[in-house]
């Protein structure tokens, strides 16, 4: 699954990055470093809204094949890598929506002006790649597609290697239940550390 490891990983490493500047720049006035505090930690929120919705249809799909039809089973699975499909449902539950104007009040707060004037080589970067990985449904879907993607040729193995399938369908599950733990504990420490 490296697509969304690659992906979220980026996000979580930048959200990181920027909770770490805030709380470092002693500048910062108490409304203020509470106002970038609260950005950073509801755009992790966010992430983990996206996780969530990734990890309840996988664990549909999952359902389907060990208590439902296998045919119905076998359709869910071929159509996991349908990226107008998960353009769709992030549209559909506005998520892109929210995490482009969490980026867009990360720069009103003054963020990235902030980052220049303390320890950062380069914020304009983080700015950028902040916009690049979750600031449209473009970005945040074509993400989640790709790991969809690979797992979408399991549709063909569902009779002859059952328990493969669901193995690998639970470990895809797995591996965005732990990306979503990860942003869910990384908005309980922002918020509890600055």
């Amino acid at each position: 699954m490296p697509a969304i490891i690659e992906g979220f990983s980026e996000v979580f490493e930048i959200l990181k990055a920027l909770a770490s500047g805030v709380k470092s720049a002693i500048e910062l006035k108490g409304k203020q470093r509470n106002e970038l505090r609260d950005a950073i930690a509801e755009t992790a929120e966010l992430v983990d809204e996206t996780l969530t919705i990734l990890k309840q249809h996988l664990t549909s799909v999952i359902s389907e094949l060990k208590f439902g039809d296998r045919q119905n089973a076998k359709r869910m699975i071929s159509e996991l890598g349908d990226f107008r499909g998960w353009e769709d449902k992030y549209r559909r539950f506005q998520l892109c929506d929210a995490l482009r104007l969490a980026t867009n009040k990360l720069e009103e707060k003054g963020l990235y002006k902030l980052l220049n004037n303390i320890s950062f080589n380069n914020p304009e970067a983080i700015q950028q790649r902040m916009f690049d990985y979750i600031g449209g449904e473009v970005n945040a879907a074509k993400s989640v597609g790709t790991m969809l993607l690979s797992l979408t040729p399991l549709a063909a193995s569902v009779d002859s290697d059952f328990e493969m399938v669901v193995k690998d369908l639970e470990d895809a599950r797995n591996e965005v239940g732990k990306w979503r733990q990860a942003f869910i504990d990384l908005e309980i420490e922002i918020r509890n550390s600055i």
